[in-house]
């Protein structure tokens, strides 16, 4: 393990005592800087808030206010020399604890990541997880996008989201770190949204939609597209009602970006 791999994971095992208890600590090494990665605030706030706060639980604990403080402050604080430590107050059995810093990859360039001390296995926060279940994230920072690395662009992954449904190719073309295919987005929306296909696929087809608004800063028209998403979700009893966390984690993307 790198230097600097072993000195986040130091920094995220390390106990401080808080008093009085609140419910989130933001930890900064650097407390007066901006942003300096030049990743744009969307893509930035896609990347981060659904591994930031669904994938840790912590979506039903937070307001949307709280949550933009916290995207804010790690958006503006880790830097390539700064990290920024979360702590949640409030978890069990162990306190949360979620370090975010970037390192330099000698083949791939500069990765964001995200550590935790969340067990994947057990579904909480651990003092000292299994390292093979501790819960981690890391992302490449290509231009102004933050590209999940499961995400990069190839002509594999390309031709497989081809094949499957219809969204599939909408999500890697807006997400991926080829910006030659950003072109292809809208129309691919607008094709779904007008085809026949399931209610299911339209459900995704306006998430995206809300999302490549926001790409393109305008939020009136997303919050319009998260309106038809919520509308069909609630009038059609076909799509599963699990689908609401998609519906939830749209509109909470959204708020959070009203907020940034």
């Amino acid at each position: 393990m790198n230097k600097l791999l072993l000195s986040a994971l130091t920094l995220l095992l390390t106990t401080f005592d808080h008093s009085p208890k609140e419910k989130f600590k933001i930890l900064r090494e650097n407390e007066t800087a901006t942003h300096e990665l030049g990743i744009s605030k969307f893509y930035f706030v896609h990347q981060t808030f659904a591994d930031s706060f669904f994938m840790l639980n912590l979506h039903e604990e937070l307001s949307y206010n709280e949550m933009t403080t916290i995207l804010q402050n790690i958006y503006n604080g880790v830097t390539l020399k700064d990290r920024v430590r979360i702590e949640y107050q409030e978890t069990t059995p162990a306190i949360g604890k979620v370090v975010y810093f970037t390192k330099k990859d000698p083949k791939k360039g500069d990765i964001f990541i995200m550590l935790t001390n969340f067990s994947n296995a057990t579904r909480e926060f651990e003092e000292r997880p299994d390292p093979k279940d501790q819960l981690a994230r890391w992302y490449f920072m290509k231009g102004d996008k933050l590209v999940y690395r499961k995400d990069l662009y190839s002509k594999e992954k390309e031709e497989e989201c081809k094949k499957g449904e219809p969204y599939e190719i909408i999500d890697l073309y807006l997400f991926d770190d080829n910006v030659e295919n950003d072109v292809l987005v809208k129309p691919l929306i607008d094709k779904l949204l007008a085809s026949d296909t399931n209610s299911l696929n339209k459900l995704y087809g306006y998430l995206y939609l809300s999302e490549y608004h926001l790409s393109k800063g305008d939020l009136k028209a997303s919050e319009l597209a998260i309106q038809k998403m919520t509308n069909l979700y609630e009038s059609d009893s076909e799509i599963p009602r699990g689908y609401s966390l998609i519906v939830k984690m749209g509109t909470t993307e959204l708020e959070i970006m009203k907020r940034m």
